[in-house]
């Protein structure tokens, strides 16, 4: 099969596609040919891992665990291993690759059928279906600020893949929704829900003289001690990474000292991605989520891919197609 290949840690031109053996199904696996996958944040970290010490503790500390990227992926069960139960040859499928194996930057990958995999609703496109991965960050970031109606939150780059997911998930909570854009993404936060939109080219929104229970930073381009102007007491910051200079994981460390729960990097419970997916097929069947899609790359120019998205300028995801 062709994938897209890794060998060592570096720029995007350390990437090669080429062939490599189509993985086979063990027991209670499905071999799923891939039809979408995305290059993510998550992706350009593990490729060039940064702080270097901690990431590659992950990662493999000399090169990559792993030699096949891609979290997301989208496509048809192609074949199943003994004993699989839960999906037959021809489901359209989707869901979250395990970090621990080789991921879905190839024409195949192999999913355990009790993984993070569900079946993809009929109407929902393979391109529009490779969601999950900022969803999932997004959600366990929610789930730490406990929404529900009459709270409201701040989200900081509202058009990202954790960003547009956030405001749809803290949308469906009930809670009060106030996203922070660029101008170009205006429309885009209001289309996605958002009861109010700040443009932070044209107005600080530091300076709205309004409190907030929670403050999501979903790019890691704001900081702790500029969000607690707008933070209630009682309000947590939450970053979806370590922050620019990696300013975050001491900011952490000072809440664990103090106890104060004023920061966080919410991490999903171990265990929780299968049930995650399937959440969000219900979510995608009933219409109540809908992709992002900022541009599209076919596998063999997905080193150009690698290095948009390293440019921190994507809204949504970008979607690369086997």
């Amino acid at each position: 099969m062709k994938a897209a290949l890794v060998s060592r840690y570096g720029p995007p031109n350390v990437i090669s596609v080429g062939e490599t053996p189509t993985p086979q199904p063990a027991p209670r696996e499905v071999l799923v040919r891939v039809h979408a996958t995305t290059v993510s944040r998550t992706d350009c970290g593990e490729l060039a891992p940064y702080p270097a010490v901690l990431a590659r503790l992950m990662y493999g500390l000399w090169r990559p665990r792993r030699s096949i990227f891609g979290v997301d992926f989208a496509g048809v069960v192609e074949a199943t291993g003994a004993d699989v139960t839960a999906f037959k040859v021809g489901d359209r499928v989707f869901g979250i690759c395990p970090i621990r194996r080789n991921g879905g930057h190839a024409e195949y990958v192999c999913i355990p059928e009790d993984g993070p995999i569900a079946r993809l609703p009929a109407h929902v496109t393979f391109e529009n279906g490779v969601v999950c991965e900022g969803a999932y960050y997004a959600d366990s970031c929610l789930n730490r600020a406990n929404l529900k109606p009459g709270r409201k939150i701040l989200i900081y780059g509202a058009s990202g893949a954790i960003g547009s997911s956030a405001v749809q998930l803290a949308e469906l909570s009930g809670a009060e929704v106030t996203a922070v854009v660029a101008t170009q993404h205006v429309a885009l936060a209001r289309s996605l829900g958002a009861d109010r939109v700040i443009d932070y080219l044209k107005e600080d929104f530091s300076k709205l003289g309004e409190r907030f229970d929670c403050v999501l930073d979903a790019v890691g381009k704001t900081s702790f001690f500029k969000c607690r102007k707008v933070m209630t007491r009682e309000a947590v910051f939450m970053a979806a990474d370590m922050g620019a200079w990696g300013q975050n994981i001491f900011l952490l460390l000072w809440s664990a000292i103090t106890r104060n729960g004023r920061v966080a990097i919410p991490v999903a419970r171990s265990g929780r991605a299968p049930a995650f997916v399937k959440f969000m097929s219900e979510l995608l069947e009933r219409g109540q989520f809908r992709a992002v899609v900022d541009r599209t790359y076919p596998l063999d120019a997905i080193a150009d891919a690698y290095r948009y998205v390293q440019t921190g300028q994507k809204t949504g995801i970008v979607v690369v197609t086997p």
